[in-house]
């Protein structure tokens, strides 16, 4: 045959196939190579990963639609050269078994302890998970009044702080001035004029002018949300954010706020917003704690008289800035008061920004961004001595831009619960004859996750009050492992239900959102 005749000389085999045959070798040639280099950096250099629940918003937004929750870019190859850091938002594999089951993950162990996965219909699974990672191998740690408290080598506890540029990034707004025109949280209203984004606020020492939407551990994302007056009122949806947070209940055409949620039960739109399906649509379990971390800025466009700008929590401790177009000082209340005050200048704040912030049991007071004064605080539990702001002395004060931000606020979860209690209120789901099998199989495995986590993290048998929320019931993590939180925690289903995550199981860190486009940006 004439292909077996010899090659002449320059003539390659292939040329010597039918042009057929030479498509299909160079198609596969071709596809096999970009298939193999495709794999080659998916498992050793990025990887696109979407994210799929509420659990880091505002960092992260998650939802299961195409292009409504955030898609990023996780870097694996720094990875594998350099020890995971504290704070890092990190991709890694959830480190329990579960079954893919209508779409959505679920334990694969039944309320009466028999497996329940089965191939090929309810194959076993391990999800990717996305938090920041927070707690790292040897770490000594407590949670308490929203914050981590990690152990020091003298035996003391401290607050470990973030890097600027993380905790710039976790500030979440909670008020803008002119947002919402129609929303005045300032008593007494008639000492508040607004115009545009400037607030001016006529106040006296009798009687100081306050800040009157509450602290809460709130988050909610802009959009649709379900609200209902308490204790059985009828579920509308209105439109919310954190800027702009008052509606009009649609049944009775009445005013409320999503921040006042002693008369309103909150809720978010769909089931893909919150993390853990067994939470139904409730916005949280934990959204009505108080949170002590806040930022308040804004630039002084008004000045008379000695007015004073305060930033407190309750009795205990706070700052005051008082102001005048002879000089201004900064003074700490109640326990930080002392002779001097903590800072002072001749020059007037007319026309600069000011920022005061309570932050990681630390007061620090800025100028037109450049930190003048930074002093530590006692720690205080914000929902004993809730956050204040007020403006009082004697003057008018008008604030152009006025904006108050919040930071991180890891709520209280089952590490930190009463066991007994916690199991009393899961057993009661379990028995209930309204509840369904999946919801069923998931309580029981809600409360076998209890008891596991407690052991894991110290605590003694036979003691079933909180632990982990205090230096006498701090938790040790194990070598190797590391405690993955969410910043979103009152919805977040993370380390606190379920432990810790091995360091096999990590898989890199998130860089940036790539998808979609109006929301790209570097992930801190």
């Amino acid at each position: 045959m004439a292909e077996d005749a010899p090659l002449k000389p320059g003539e390659a085999f292939e040329a010597r196939l039918p042009e057929g045959q030479r498509w299909i070798n160079r198609f596969c040639e071709n596809w096999i190579f970009a298939f193999l280099i495709a794999m080659a950096i998916r498992h050793y250099l990025v990887e696109a990963f979407t994210i799929p629940t509420a659990s880091m918003e505002p960092m992260l937004y998650g939802e299961k639609g195409f292009l409504q929750g955030d898609h990023v870019v996780v870097d694996k190859l720094v990875c594998r050269f350099r020890s995971p850091k504290r704070w890092d938002v990190t991709v890694f594999q959830f480190p329990e078994p579960e079954i893919e089951y209508q779409d959505s993950g679920r334990t694969a162990i039944d309320a009466d302890n028999e497996p329940i996965n089965s191939w090929p219909l309810q194959p076993l699974m391990y999800r990717n998970f996305v938090k920041r990672l927070v707690g790292l191998p040897g770490d000594v740690f407590y949670i308490a009044n929203g914050e981590y408290h990690l152990r020091q080598p003298d035996g003391t506890f401290v607050i470990p702080k973030k890097p600027a540029a993380i905790q710039e990034a976790l500030w979440q707004e909670i008020f803008r001035a002119g947002a919402q025109p129609s929303y005045q949280p300032w008593a007494p209203a008639l000492a508040v004029q607004s115009k545009d984004q400037d607030l001016i606020i006529t106040s006296s020492s009798a009687a100081p002018v306050a800040f009157t939407q509450p602290f809460r551990n709130l988050y909610i994302k802009p959009g649709s949300a379900g609200v209902q007056r308490l204790p059985e009122g009828e579920m509308d949806y209105v439109d919310v954010s954190m800027v702009t947070p008052q509606f009009t209940y649609p049944a009775d055409q009445s005013l409320g706020s999503i921040w006042d949620l002693d008369q309103w039960s909150v809720r978010r739109r769909t089931l893909e917003d919150v993390d853990n399906d067994a939470y139904g649509t409730d916005l949280s379990r934990v959204d009505r704690e108080w949170v002590g971390d806040v930022r308040l800025q804004a630039t002084i466009t008004i000045l008379t008289g000695h007015p004073t700008l305060v930033l407190r929590h309750g009795t205990q401790q706070g700052i005051q800035l008082t102001l005048g177009v002879d000089g201004w000082r900064l003074d700490g209340l109640d326990g930080l008061a002392k002779a001097a005050p903590y800072a002072q200048g001749p020059d007037s704040l007319l026309g600069h920004q000011v920022t005061l912030t309570h932050l990681d049991d630390e007061c620090i007071f800025a100028r037109d961004g450049a930190e003048l004064v930074r002093f530590t605080v006692p720690e205080v539990d914000p929902n004993l001595q809730r956050t204040l702001i007020q403006i009082g002395g004697n003057g008018v004060l008008g604030l152009g831009g006025l904006h108050v931000q919040r930071s991180l606020h890891y709520a209280a979860n089952w590490l930190l619960m009463d066991e007994t209690l916690d199991k009393a209120q899961k057993q009661s789901t379990l028995s209930s004859p309204a509840t369904d099998e999946i919801a069923r199989n998931k309580t029981a495995a809600d409360i076998r996750d209890i008891a596991r986590v407690r052991r894991q993290c110290g605590a003694p048998d036979g003691y079933t009050g909180p632990w982990g929320d205090s230096p006498a019931h701090a938790v040790t993590i194990p070598a190797g492992c590391y405690l993955m939180l969410g910043d979103n925690s009152p919805t977040s289903w993370d380390g606190r239900a379920w432990g810790f995550v091995p360091a096999e199981n990590l898989r890199g860190r998130a860089i940036a959102v790539v998808l979609p486009f109006s929301r790209w940006r570097i992930v801190r």
